[in-house]
């Protein structure tokens, strides 16, 4: 007759818990939905300009500036969440708008679900051609990037 192995005990009592762990935490995950993960993984862009989905016309920054921009002289740079503009509910809302030029932060503004709207606007002078890239955060969809060319 063979005697009690201990170690080889503990060994497979702990791998079990381990593996039935792993598989509840995994069972979890796929009871929620793709939607509901996916929007704090990545930045969310707008896929096709032209086919736009319910998410990206409700999220994505829309950006407004004069046609003809002069070096060094300010300018207005219109933003606001939404083709038409993303509620701001106590349940649903825009945390923030962040604006670049290149990598050089412009502004940030920060909202609360008692602002009535998602709609900003700032004054800005650019000194040659820049990429300008508006970043916001929705509370319940994420972060959502648009970027453009601010041509000189």
């Amino acid at each position: 007759m063979q005697g009690f192995d201990r170690r080889k005990f503990l060994k497979t009592v702990g791998i079990s818990a381990v593996t039935a762990g792993l598989a509840t935490i995994v069972g979890s995950l796929k009871s929620v939905s793709a939607d509901e993960v996916d929007w704090f993984q990545n930045v969310n862009r707008v896929k096709d300009p032209l086919n736009k989905t319910p998410k990206e016309k409700g999220h994505a920054p829309v950006v407004q500036w004069p046609i003809n921009i002069k070096n060094g002289e300010p300018f207005n740079l219109d933003i606001q969440i939404g083709e038409s503009l993303h509620p701001m509910t106590s349940n649903h809302y825009i945390q923030w708008i962040e604006a670049y030029l290149g990598t050089d932060l412009v502004s940030r503004i920060e909202f609360s679900p008692l602002c009535p709207q998602a709609k900003v606007t700032i004054p800005v002078a650019v000194k040659e051609s820049a990429t300008l890239r508006i970043l916001t955060r929705c509370n319940l969809h994420g972060i959502w990037e648009t970027v453009k060319t601010v041509s000189v």
